[in-house]
């Protein structure tokens, strides 16, 4: 009897089946081309086994009710605990932490978690490898007898798995050097875990995708070096092309030079510390091809914040020259999609795959540690690749440690060369858990004189005494006066919009607010009116939140900056004298707001305290910071003073109840002691725990459809009776509506709804924003006018 994994129709109608042996065998090839490192066998092994469900007449009955079109409810026949049962019923024994026993623990993770991850051991003490022993019903003895009768016998199984045993012993001996403790050793081998479910879900999905003909098997190619070096030569050939008589040219020239021979240096994790207008963004693409010639399978630019990354994605593709060799991962492109309506590009989200891929951190760290299955699939990709990842400085403090770890995985285990760029780089190994820096970190080591070449400004604190809003609007409108233009850049958007409304009467000049109050497509079309009038020297003052701190391209002739971190200082200070008029250094101001309300951003608050401490010490011994609060010592110190003052496990992504993200990923204390029935994993992390439990950023927000011009017509659309019955039309508004949105938290939306200032549309699939609590100058209104209240 031939048992069915999937049944699809041809053009004719007539009924395609294929059997569960030919998808667990194709599943085995494609697993083993998306294994770890040294772990071919073990991924072979573990894509074999892992739809042995299948194997029973429940299952086979569920996929031909499917296929006839009758109700067959998805997941209503468990199929993953065969497998996994298979490996710990086979290959596991009471010997305890025996790498046989590790091995055969990996496998069942990996094959009992490719629909969803478990719980080895869940925070409760509910074992999850005893759970899959044990469930009655699954139809396990049948599965098992006609799995080895009609896909693979014993004596091969047992063969693969003495080759998997010696393969997890060899990582296991790679991994042990990275570990400073028995807790990042176990961390590394989560890791190591998630990459093998990775690597099953690639071929599961892939194989599936292929025989439903809803991918093509010739999409997933591979880029020869030859190909990356035509680009690099592209690329090379318009750089020859730039000026090179002024010294600022000609430093940055310096740099790209020596990004293009630090290719070389081979895998490891890499620091470009460049000033701002150093020309970051063409010389780490430069390294990047350079890098990929040598050898690497892909290359990621990995960009915080979205109107940077299409601001620096437009730049790649200019000089890349080659646009079918780009992917954009980010909010703005990406459109959930029903499994059965897969096509190329949401294949190519899924699993990166592409040869060059731009995306968000955001993006990045759901691959490395969130718990939906799309998330885990993309993290086979990263293998052999070069990742380069801009303003690293926003790595949330609170999970530094996880990055940290998973970087030296990638790095150090994966042939990964990752780059983090920053002008304001942390001091990522003096962190709890330290990251591993190449033996020769600096990609581009600084020279003194470039100082005096790149440094445009002077930081000034003036944060003593402090200012009221009214105080601070006349001291912007007296600078704006005698520099022409200014920033000021706050650290709310509640000070943001007092300050905006402050200006009126005051500044007779161009005025502008910047925050996410505005929807992308209003803060597109500011920013672009901001550089109009920054292009024509007219009179303006913008009103700005920290959004246009890093990477947006504009030069004011003066900046403002509410206390915040230094780095958030000195980034602001990018934004002023971007032009290089070195005549003179134009000043950069910092400053108090009086009354200022941070109770709910702890952060920021913690950030001024550091800050404030540099401060204190560099008026003291400016000498001591070689009388520059931009520079590297300042930096450094202030990173220090962040770092010294978090408490123990802050860096690990605290959760509620005192446990960590990371404790849940590697020792789990909590749950092996709750166990009620001893045992001695060498697995024991809360993997789905963690995976539900991590979220990059920790804000409950929902997104609102604002009236922002083509926001009005989206809303008409959304509430007319063709967005009711017909679901194509809908889904295109759908894939429009990120533009016109802006985030609101809880507290804010349950404010909009007292009032009456939003209204669900499409089923409460939308909400929408009435007019008058949105303003074409500032953005979301949250009483319908310009009165202000706590937000962030």
């Amino acid at each position: 009897m031939n048992y069915p994994a999937h049944i699809r129709r041809d053009d004719a109608g007539r009924e395609i089946v294929q059997t569960v042996a030919a998808h667990n065998r194709q599943c085995a090839v494609y697993t083993r081309a998306a294994a770890p490192p040294g772990m071919e066998q073990t991924a072979y092994l573990a894509g074999l086994l892992h739809d042995m469900g299948k194997y029973t007449e429940a299952f086979k009955q569920y996929i031909e009710r499917k296929a006839r079109g009758e109700e067959a409810r998805r997941g209503s026949v468990n199929h993953t605990f065969a497998g996994a049962r298979y490996a710990l019923e086979r290959w596991h024994t009471d010997a305890g932490q025996t790498f046989r026993n590790a091995t055969s623990e990996l496998l069942a993770f990996a094959i009992g978690a490719h629909h969803g991850q478990f719980d080895c051991i869940s925070p409760d003490g509910a074992d999850g490898f005893r759970h899959r022993l044990t469930t009655e019903g699954t139809g396990y003895e049948q599965a098992r007898a006609n799995f080895l009768q009609l896909c693979e016998n014993e004596q091969t199984l047992d063969r693969l798995f003495d080759e998997a045993v010696k393969e997890v012993q060899a990582a296991l001996d790679r991994l042990r050097p990275l570990g400073d403790s028995q807790k990042e050793l176990l961390f590394y081998l989560a890791l190591l875990a998630r990459h093998t479910l990775s690597a099953v879900i690639e071929g599961d999905r892939r194989d599936t995708a292929e025989f439903m003909r809803t991918a093509d098997p010739a999409a997933y190619p591979e880029v020869p070096s030859a190909c990356w070096a035509d680009r690099l030569a592209v690329l090379e050939s318009r750089l020859a092309a730039f000026p090179n008589t002024e010294s600022i040219d000609q430093v940055r020239k310096s740099i790209s030079d020596r990004c293009r021979m630090a290719a070389g240096r081979g895998s490891g994790v890499f620091r470009l510390n460049v000033p701002t207008g150093g020309g970051k963004t063409l010389a780490s693409l430069r390294y990047a091809l350079a890098a990929a010639a040598e050898g690497k399978k892909r290359i990621f630019f990995v960009i915080p914040l979205l109107s940077v990354l299409e601001q620096n994605a437009k730049v790649i593709r200019d000089f890349l020259g080659d646009d079918r060799l780009i992917l954009e991962h980010h909010s703005n492109v990406v459109q959930e999609k029903s499994e059965e309506k897969l096509d190329y590009n949401e294949l190519l989200l899924e699993n990166w795959q592409a040869p060059m891929v731009i995306t968000t951190l955001v993006q990045l760290l759901n691959t490395l540690l969130a718990g939906q299955s799309s998330c885990i699939r993309r993290m086979n990709a990263l293998r052999d690749s070069v990742i380069v990842i801009d303003e690293v400085q926003s790595v949330p403090r609170r999970l530094l440690s996880e990055f940290n770890l998973a970087l030296n995985y990638l790095a150090s285990y994966c042939g990964a060369s990752v780059v983090l760029c920053s002008a304001t780089q942390p001091c990522l190994e003096q962190t709890a858990h330290r990251l591993r820096y190449a033996a020769e970190p600096e990609l581009v080591p600084q020279e003194q004189s470039w100082q005096t070449v790149f440094r445009r400004t002077e930081i000034i604190d003036r944060s003593v005494p402090d200012f009221t809003v009214e105080e601070l609007a006349g001291f912007a409108c007296e600078q704006a006066g005698k520099h022409g233009s200014l920033l000021l850049i706050c650290n709310t958007r509640t000070q943001a919009r007092a300050l905006y409304a402050a200006l009126q009467g005051r500044w007779k000049g161009l005025r502008f607010h910047l925050s996410n109050a505005m929807c992308m497509a209003h803060r597109m079309q500011t920013m672009t009116a901001i550089q109009k009038a920054l292009d024509d020297h007219a009179p303006v003052i913008c009103i700005s939140t920290q959004l246009v701190e890093a990477g947006v391209d504009f030069s004011f002739g003066c900046v403002i900056r509410v206390l915040a971190g230094l780095d958030n200082i000195v980034q602001s200070a990018g934004r002023c004298n971007r032009s290089g008029d070195h005549g003179r250094l134009y000043p950069v101001y910092i400053v108090r707001l009086r009354g200022e309300n941070l109770s709910h951003l702890k952060e920021i608050r913690e950030c001024q305290q550091a800050a404030a401490s540099v401060l204190l010490q560099y008026s003291r011994t400016p000498t001591a910071f070689a009388n520059d609060l931009a520079g590297e010592a300042a930096v450094q110190s202030y990173y220090r003073a962040l770092y010294d003052e978090m408490k123990q496990g802050a860096q690990d992504y605290p959760l509620p109840g005192g446990q960590t993200l990371l404790d849940y990923l590697s020792v789990n204390q909590t749950g092996r002691g709750h166990c009620a029935v001893k045992n001695d994993y060498l697995f024991g992390q809360a993997f789905a725990t963690a995976g539900q439990a991590f979220h990059v950023f920790d804000d409950n927000t929902t997104d609102v459809l604002t009236p922002f011009a083509g926001g009005a017509e989206l809303i008409d659309s959304l509430g007319s009776p063709q967005a009711s019955y017909d679901l194509p039309y809908r889904q295109a508004l759908f894939q429009q509506t990120g533009r016109f949105s802006v985030s609101l938290y809880q507290y804010e939306l349950d404010r909009l709804r007292e009032s009456g200032g939003v209204y669900a549309l499409c089923d409460g699939a939308v909400l929408a924003l009435l007019p008058e609590f949105y303003s074409d100058q500032t953005g979301f209104s949250p009483d319908g006018d310009q009165n202000t209240f706590m937000e962030v």
